[in-house]
């Protein structure tokens, strides 16, 4: 492409990045999250924090000194990237600016903007579900360095937070089903890259942890997390009640001092789990890997009934309101006092800092409505286009549903329900609407030719 045909791509790939910064130059600084300092403290202490990735931490600590600005810039050019490959793949004919106009769409009608303007790895789940997705069942229409750049954002994501590895391993798995089912379904994916680039983000995590902590280990929480949730949902203090006393359960003594919330139990410093030795401390993880485990031998259809509630809870609550308030804790600023000095007064005369700013009309009237009546249509969506031939067309929705509810049951049953869980991926459904329901038009490329009617017409012309 010469410099002057390449032009308009590049200034719409800039405006585009630009729309989804606009938070940023707004606030006056990246808006921030509770999480922040726990991803901050990883390298200078370290050391390991519960559910705070030490890749996604050495990210942050090696762009303080810029004001996390390269990360918010990385997060939106990794979305934009995302979405302009998904478009092209979709929409071959598009001009350049629909990049931007589709960014706008994006911004003002869901977080995807919100999130990618704060140093937290949510900005990262919906264009890894994306790009995998494209990786898998779209690879011969992209370059190979598109699917190298592809690739890599699904590694890093995976490494970024265990929650989108989970997400993206269940859809992994079930590429390998369709893989295997490939006469059946008449086309196949194309499995190699993207299982390599799934299951390569807890190798990175591994690699991250030795890197910060010197352990050869994944690191994983969900115990911690899932026993946190049961202590706010009160089946924690049910088995405790059932069970105690009981001289191999140090967390007996705490049956009755329990608190109400499962942020309290795991991270609150006079927490029953601090007391009883950490979420560091092997023996403490024993015991609360024992309590799950009676738990659900005891109550097996409780807990079954709690993580449907919970998915199906989850699954709508997709809430934006929330996501420009004020910080909850002091720990991040602490955080940034101790390792970013620099940073502190941008970070108190932020906009955000000033609690006087209210999502909450846009996330309940646009957001919300969009967000869920799209996800509810993804399904509805992918039957008439399999029925209409474009199968690999209908794979976009029906696995973007599965993606959907796999999210919300993974985030709310392990961590509980939060509306910002299922917000970060839901603004993919009203895109993969737009995309796939073209394919109903005709506008988008061939029909797919059944594996079988491949093979024969191959047969006929060795025949010949």
């Amino acid at each position: 492409m010469s410099s002057r045909a390449a032009a308009p791509h590049v200034i719409a790939y800039c405006l585009a990045i630009a729309l989804l910064c606009l938070p940023v130059l707004w606030n006056g600084f990246p808006l921030m999250f509770d999480d922040v300092g726990g991803y901050l403290e990883r390298w200078p202490t370290r050391s390991l924090g519960l559910g705070r990735s030490t890749v996604y931490g050495l990210m942050l600590w090696a762009t303080r000194s810029a004001a996390f600005v390269p990360v918010t810039v990385l997060q939106a050019a990794v979305t934009t990237f995302v979405v302009d490959r998904a478009i092209a793949v979709f929409v071959p004919a598009r001009q350049p600016w629909a990049l931007p106009l589709v960014i706008a769409a994006i911004a003002a009608t869901s977080g995807a903007a919100l999130y990618a303007c704060k140093p937290i790895p949510d900005a990262w789940a919906a264009p890894a579900v994306l790009a995998l997705h494209l990786l898998a069942w779209h690879a011969a229409s992209l370059a190979k360095w598109e699917r190298a750049a592809l690739a890599a954002i699904v590694v890093f994501a995976g490494a970024a937070h265990m929650a989108t590895f989970g997400v993206l391993a269940g859809l992994s798995l079930l590429c390998v089903l369709a893989w295997l089912g490939r006469r059946r379904l008449g086309f196949a994916p194309r499995i190699g890259a993207a299982i390599i680039a799934v299951w390569s983000g807890p190798l990175l995590l591994v690699g991250g942890n030795v890197m910060v902590a010197g352990q050869l280990t994944l690191g994983s929480d969900g115990e911690i997390f899932l026993f946190s949730r049961m202590v706010e949902d009160g089946m924690a203090a049910d088995i405790l009640a059932e069970e105690c006393p009981r001289a191999d359960w140090q967390l007996c003594g705490y049956r009755d001092a329990l608190p109400a919330y499962a942020e309290a139990f795991a991270f609150n410093a006079d927490s029953p789990l601090r007391k009883v030795g950490g979420a560091a401390d092997p023996r403490a993880r024993a015991e609360i890997a024992a309590i799950l485990a009676r738990s659900l031998a005891r109550h097996p259809r409780a807990h079954v009934a709690r993580a449907v509630a919970l998915t199906a809870g989850q699954f709508f609550d997709v809430g934006t309101g929330g996501a420009i308030e004020p910080l909850m804790s002091g720990h991040t600023r602490a955080m940034l006092v101790r390792y970013a000095p620099a940073l502190v007064p941008g970070f108190d005369a932020a906009r955000q800092q000033s609690g006087d700013i209210d999502l909450s009309a846009w996330s309940d009237w646009v957001v919300v409505p969009l967000s869920v009546a799209a996800s509810l249509a993804l399904p509805v969506l992918a039957v008439p286009i399999w029925r209409s031939g474009r199968r690999r067309a209908a794979m976009l929705p029906a696995l973007l549903f599965v993606a959907l509810v796999g999210n919300a049951a993974i985030c709310s049953v392990v961590a509980g329900q939060n509306d910002r869980y299922q917000a970060r991926l839901a603004w993919l459904a009203p895109l993969a609407i737009a995309l796939a329901g073209r394919s109903l038009s005709g506008l988008t490329g061939r029909k797919e030719v059944p594996w079988r009617a491949r093979f024969q017409r191959r047969s006929e012309i060795v025949d010949q």
